[in-house]
């Protein structure tokens, strides 16, 4: 049993109120995840042993603020990797995402996870570079320890719709972000909320979002 894990699934039923079938896809999930970290070090050697609290929750804090989009809408996931938090957001009930990874080994586990956790009429992977990707038509984009704010904007932009939104985790250099992509010339509204995994991290919600002198 990874440690945490009864405590992390608690939160799981307790505050997102999921069922005992979505409980056993996130099982199949993690435990995917700690089968193949051997193989291709999918997440952080030292995580691998903490799926669950590392990763799936911290994954799953972010659906209170994608749940309203994710009936209808489409979610862009840059950088997905192991499927963080693209896939937990499929199993909660996203029925619209997109998995952006470029790294041919990651693809691979990212397929396999897919179908073990019965999402494959909810996701589609593009297995290809973000810049080099087709715009994505995101209602909403989200990441995960992916790239630097400025960065990301630069990349995001033409993968998101008019009015799209941003929902991103960031660690404890989000405000270093947020004052380089404002020198940077970005404009957006913010919202933060205190992670609940990472002490010093945040969700981050950016509305709005435009450059100067574009659209």
């Amino acid at each position: 049993m990874q440690k945490n894990s009864i405590a992390v699934q608690s939160w799981f039923e307790d505050d997102l109120s999921v069922s005992r079938e979505t409980l056993e896809r996130l099982n199949r999930y993690a435990d995917l995840v700690v089968k193949w970290q051997p193989r291709i070090n999918i997440v952080g050697a030292s995580t691998a042993d903490d799926v669950w609290s590392r990763h799936l929750h911290d994954s799953a804090q972010l659906w209170p603020y994608v749940c309203d989009v994710a009936a209808s809408g489409k979610i862009v996931d840059f950088g997905s990797g192991a499927g963080f938090p693209g896939i937990v957001l499929a199993i909660l009930g996203a029925q619209h995402v997109t998995l952006m990874e470029s790294n041919t080994k990651k693809t691979v586990f990212l397929m396999e996870a897919t179908r073990i956790c019965g999402c494959l009429d909810q996701i589609d992977i593009a297995r290809e570079r973000i810049e080099a990707a087709a715009p994505g038509a995101a209602d909403l984009i989200t990441a995960r320890a992916f790239a630097p704010l400025p960065k990301l904007l630069e990349m995001g932009q033409r993968h998101l719709k008019p009015g799209g939104t941003y929902v991103l985790l960031k660690g404890r250099s989000f405000e270093d972000e947020v004052a380089e992509a404002r020198a940077a010339g970005w404009h957006f509204a913010i919202d933060t909320h205190a992670s609940l995994v990472d002490p010093t991290g945040v969700v981050m919600i950016l509305q709005g979002v435009h450059r100067d002198g574009r659209d």
